[in-house]
């Protein structure tokens, strides 16, 4: 994912976020290998995904996009908060219970959720990470 700082002469610029890449339109193609270093576990053909990243500072602001699909979470390395813009977000934590989200609602994973991700029709998010963990980690240059 690209980076946008919104620095431009030594100052610090606001950063508009585009309704039409909101709406999905003119996202970039993903590659899965983004989430080797973040615990993620594809249960399915999920790989099917596309982004656009607006950000990336102290935090990252992304919108994300994929087809129906299932991953295994084994221990988020940051928190995020999440705006579902088009589809259902279902959530099963190894802790139990079972929680859905859908279109219009937002929610905040955790740093150390472990669980089920399952989108289980066109999904679509904006994003929110804290990038802290990329510092930690000079391994990781861009989530």
């Amino acid at each position: 994912m690209g980076e946008d700082t919104g620095k431009s002469s030594g100052s610090a610029l606001p950063i508009p976020v585009d309704r039409r890449l909101l709406a999905g339109e003119g996202l970039t193609a993903g590659d899965l290998s983004e989430f080797d270093d973040e615990g993620v576990t594809p249960e399915d053909e999920s790989a099917d995904f596309r982004t656009h990243n607006f950000h990336t500072g102290n935090i990252m602001v992304s919108v994300y996009e994929a087809g129906p699909g299932k991953v295994r979470i084994d221990g988020s390395v940051y928190d995020e908060f999440i705006t579902i813009l088009e589809g259902r977000l279902i959530l099963t934590p190894d802790s139990g219970g079972e929680y859905e989200y859908k279109a219009g609602e937002s929610l905040i994973v955790p740093k150390g959720y472990q669980g089920g991700w399952e989108m289980p029709e066109r999904y679509r998010e904006l994003i929110v990470v804290d990038t802290e963990f990329m510092r930690e980690d000079p391994e990781v240059s861009d989530p």
